[in-house]
């Protein structure tokens, strides 16, 4: 009795149940919606290009990427965590950082039911209206006019390709030659291709 009162204490369906519960009203706090969907500018297509290509092939989990990384890890090379924009969207949303298998998972989760509640464009113009560009800079927004004293729907295209790097190289306080390397070097790939 006592080994069933433990388990029933670290595993309840209903506990689990209410945290999702919980965890989509906060999705649902940052859902930025979109009747009609303009077409994608190019700050998004470059966020795509860097962030997640297959974005419209996927339901919230890119199994391909999700593969790939796993035999980097079983073969002892560097890999990555293999998040989606859904996936990324989810955590900013939920505000979950820990760097655990359970997160991940739950991350996971979260990210495939949201697939059946909002569309892509939804989804992606979210992410990208809370996502992190650096120090005081949240949202696609205030970094765009923070960087560069224009909105986003003025951005030119060496501009979008800037701010789309910044989500992999978040702008610091002060700015080193180092970080502006870093990011001049990925924005020249994303605008190859």
């Amino acid at each position: 009795m006592a080994i069933r009162t433990n388990v029933s204490r670290y595993f309840s369906l209903r506990r689990i149940l209410i945290q999702i519960h919980m965890d989509l009203f906060k999705v649902e706090r940052r859902i930025r919606y979109d009747r009609w969907p303009e077409p994608l500018s190019d700050f998004e297509i470059l966020v795509l290009i860097l962030e997640d290509r297959r974005f419209f092939k996927h339901y919230g989990i890119d199994v391909k990427s999700l593969i790939r990384e796993i035999v980097r890890a079983l073969t002892l090379h560097r890999f990555g965590g293999a998040s989606t924009i859904d996936m990324q969207f989810v955590r900013t949303a939920t505000n979950y950082r820990q760097h655990t298998l359970r997160r991940k998972l739950y991350e996971m989760l979260l990210a495939w039911i949201i697939q059946y509640r909002y569309n892509k464009f939804e989804i992606l113009r979210s992410y990208l209206a809370c996502a992190f560009y650096g120090s005081h800079l949240i949202g696609i927004d205030t970094a765009a006019e923070e960087v560069f004293g224009v909105s986003q729907y003025e951005l030119s295209f060496d501009q979008s390709a800037e701010l789309a790097e910044m989500l992999v190289y978040p702008r610091p306080l002060e700015p080193t030659a180092q970080w502006r390397a870093n990011v001049s070097r990925r924005a020249d790939y994303a605008k190859r291709l």
